[in-house]
């Protein structure tokens, strides 16, 4: 069982869009002549942004994919055959079954349970991962303003539909915020058991994931490639929150995600 909170670790660092992005946004209030797929806002500066839920949903479903846990299962069955406490400190097995169920903990433990089963609910607790929304950093903001003008961040990419039998287009105006723009995101890791701090790793390769994949729409037509730069992390313990400190930084060996996973074993964890 979880025993208390030790601290908190926050990683940050910078999204960049390789290729245009588009994460839809509400067509609530649309002006004629506007956009009819725009990108998501914030209410109050009328930038960009990355919502949490996007980018943690994303890297989720990545993760769930490259453990192979989309295809179709008894979830109730799985758990009766295992103690669900013996699963935290189980290693990978040979078991097909039993590896299956590993990573089905590992996921509840960092994105949270999805499951409704009462057992690894109460095993796994809280979900360990906390994805802030991200915004644009201050100088993407001033370049995109310095290059398409004042209270101006996206650019329009216009696609065409074609009718296959008549050739005719149909336009489709789509709102993206242009290449080369960057968002600072930022990651909170809860501690509660040791070892906690190895979800790291799945974090990471979630990550490398994405980069190799999309973010937002229309991901097959060339939008939303994206890569994790500047990367940086601290450890926040309990004594840190209780007198204020600004915690300790954990050197990571690089500060991209293929940097990190090459060296992974090499960070020095406090735990």
């Amino acid at each position: 069982m979880l025993t208390q909170l030790s601290g908190k670790f926050i990683l940050s660092g910078n999204l960049v869009c390789k290729t245009g992005l588009h994460i839809g946004g509400s067509t609530i209030g649309l002006e004629i002549g506007g956009v009819d797929n725009p990108v998501i806002k914030d209410p109050l500066t009328d930038e960009p942004m990355i919502p949490g839920s996007s980018l943690k949903g994303k890297l989720r479903s990545l993760t769930e994919w490259y453990f192979g846990l989309i295809a179709y299962h008894d979830k109730h069955k799985g758990f009766q055959a295992y103690d669900c406490h013996e699963l935290k400190d189980a290693q990978p097995s040979h078991e097909p079954e039993l590896t299956r169920w590993l990573n089905v903990f590992r996921l509840a433990c960092l994105f949270g349970p999805a499951s409704d089963d009462v057992n690894i609910r109460r095993v796994a607790g809280p979900s360990r991962l906390t994805v802030r929304d991200a915004f644009l950093s201050e100088n993407s903001r001033k370049n995109l303003e310095k290059i398409l003008g004042a209270g101006i961040f996206t650019e329009v990419k216009t696609e065409n539909a074609l009718d296959r039998v008549t050739s005719e287009a149909n336009p489709r105006p789509v709102e993206r915020v242009p290449a080369g723009s960057q968002f600072e995101v930022r990651f909170i890791m809860d501690c509660y058991d040791p070892g906690d701090e190895d979800l790291f790793r799945t974090l990471f390769i979630a990550m490398a994931l994405l980069e190799q994949s999309s973010l937002g729409g229309g991901g097959s037509r060339g939008n939303g490639q994206v890569t994790f730069e500047n990367l940086h992390l601290v450890w926040r313990s309990n004594a840190d929150y209780k007198v204020g400190g600004e915690g300790k930084i954990i050197a990571l060996p690089g500060s991209t995600v293929s940097e990190v996973l090459d060296k992974y074993n090499q960070i020095q964890w406090p735990l």
